[in-house]
This record gives C-alpha cells, structure tokens and sequence, in this order.
C-alpha cells in the first residue's frame, strides 16, 4: 500500500494587507501573529486589504470617532473583519516539524 503524500502538503504563504481598528494589548499580540504569517500592515483602508481585526471595545461602539470610522469604511468596502479571538485562529503559525530521526 502507498501512503506517499507527494505535493498535497505544500504550504502557500498568505499575504495581503491588515488594518488593525482599537489599542488593545490583545490587538497588537493579533497583529504580530498576522506579520509572523505573512501579512503586512496597513494604517489606511482601502479595498485591496486582506482582512480588517477589531478590538471588543471597537466593535462595542467604546472607541474614538477615527476608529469609528475606520470600521464605517472598512465594511462599506465589504473587508471581512475578524474580532481579536477569530485573528488568533486564522493567523496561528503552524510548528516547525519534528524530526524523529
């Protein structure tokens, strides 16, 4: 029996602009993950950005009229808008693999 993996287990690094709305310290863990993965970082919002991450507070309506406004031009652009916890997930780098040779 073959288990042969062969190409199936090429890995295609994503990449693409994150604008990050808030000031929590959790948002910046976020944006570190979202670096470490590939993504840039953008102060602008624009309709090429890959994703837009949102602190609770933001989303909550505790924020400043600029961040307000930021998420107000981030979904008329129809950016997919991640919370702090959903970033997390999506921009988990994966280990190294172990060799047990």
């Amino acid at each position: 029996m073959n288990h042969e993996l062969g190409d199936q287990a090429t890995v295609t690094a994503i990449t693409g602009d994150v604008v990050f709305i808030g000031s929590s310290t959790a948002l910046d863990e976020a944006g570190e993950l979202a670096r470490a993965f590939g993504h840039g970082r953008s102060d602008v919002v624009r309709g090429d950005l890959a994703y837009a991450v949102v602190d609770d507070d933001v989303l909550d309506g505790i924020c400043t009229a600029a961040e307000a406004g930021l998420l107000v031009q981030v979904r008329a652009l129809e950016v997919t808008v991640l919370t702090v916890n959903d970033a997390r997930t999506l921009f988990r780098v994966a280990p190294e693999p172990i060799s047990l040779a």
